[in-house]
């Protein structure tokens, strides 16, 4: 079964097939198995010896019965089957509220670079394409938002070997400038993938989101977030490739009383290919660094997600993070 890990959180411990009702534990046996018992409490795992399926060859885990239907080494909220069942959490998943929009820092920087060792404190060289009056290419410094989750609940010598290896980045957001923008997916180790590599600023305004595009730099406030996700199999191409190419664009409101488009929330390719992570530790920390290379338009961000398939996970039921 290919089990798909939300971004954070895990209940629960492995457990032995058997029931719940007051049988003696085993010397050595574990303490919970992260099922729920009627006073929404977690019941203790019981080694019942082998296991022998509750119905016919096949059986699915029933999830409230304190038995390991299926015969996998676990029952009920334990189980992989049982993510999100019932009163089972989404296995390995928790919501990445921030707690209030974030403003993403707005062409913040200028400084001229060649490297990101060129740039003061933490922001980053970035190539801002071909200067439009003096020809060549321009680097410069920008400051960008940065958010890490640092992971321990994969095998211990677990490596992104393949592209299936991540399901999904997600991001809740909105932006009135699109084309400002640069995102990616920093690995443990430096290495990164651009979910939406910078393309410069030529093009149409696309918002991300229902932005507010009425408020003033110094007052900058929130429009509502729009959900986009970054997927090996995505339909849709990369972003600015999507909307260069003519891609369907839906409307929000603008200041004007009417309507400015809209790049459509969903599933999109990435810039860079996943393969760029091949090779790094799952263990440690990734981060989400999204910056806006431009100043005028700007943006927040609401909440992010990162799914890895979960073959890698060393205990479904053991915290990711």
């Amino acid at each position: 079964m290919n089990r798909r890990v939300w971004m954070l959180l895990a209940v629960g411990v492995l457990s032995a097939c058997g029931d719940s009702g007051g049988r003696p534990r085993r010397p050595g046996t574990g303490t919970t198995d992260g099922s729920v018992d009627g006073d929404g409490g977690v019941r203790p795992a019981f080694d019942a010896g082998p296991c022998t399926p509750s119905g016919a060859e096949g059986s699915v885990e029933s999830c409230t019965d304190g038995l390991d239907n299926d015969c996998d080494g676990r029952f009920d909220c334990a189980d992989e089957a049982c993510s999100g069942v019932g009163p089972c959490p989404v296995c390995g998943s928790v919501d990445t509220q921030l707690g209030a929009p974030l403003a993403l820092p707005d062409g913040v920087g200028g400084t001229e670079c060649t490297t990101d060792a060129s740039c003061p404190g933490a922001q980053q060289c970035f190539d801002l394409g071909e200067d439009p009056l003096f020809g060549g290419r321009t680097f410069e410094c920008r400051e960008s938002y940065r958010s890490s989750l640092d992971f321990i609940g994969f095998a211990p010598t677990a490596t992104f070997t393949d592209v299936s290896d991540i399901v999904s980045v997600c991001v809740t957001m909105e932006h009135s400038w699109v084309r400002d923008l640069e995102m990616r997916l920093e690995a443990p180790n430096g290495q990164f993938v651009r979910l939406q590599a910078f393309l410069g600023r030529d093009g149409g305004e696309i918002y991300m989101g229902q932005a507010d595009d009425c408020d003033s730099a110094s007052s900058p406030t929130p429009g509502t977030g729009a959900r986009y996700c970054w997927t090996p199999g995505a339909a849709r191409q990369a972003m600015f490739d999507y909307a260069n190419a003519g891609g369907t664009l839906d409307s929000a409101p603008d200041c004007s009383g009417g309507t400015a488009e809209m790049l459509p929330p969903g599933d999109y390719r990435t810039s860079d290919p996943f393969t760029n992570l091949v090779g790094t530790p799952m263990n440690g920390r990734w981060t989400l660094s999204v910056t806006d290379l431009w100043g005028a338009d700007n943006g927040y961000i609401f909440d992010w997600s990162i799914t890895f398939n979960a073959r890698n996970v060393d205990d479904c039921s053991s915290p990711l993070i």
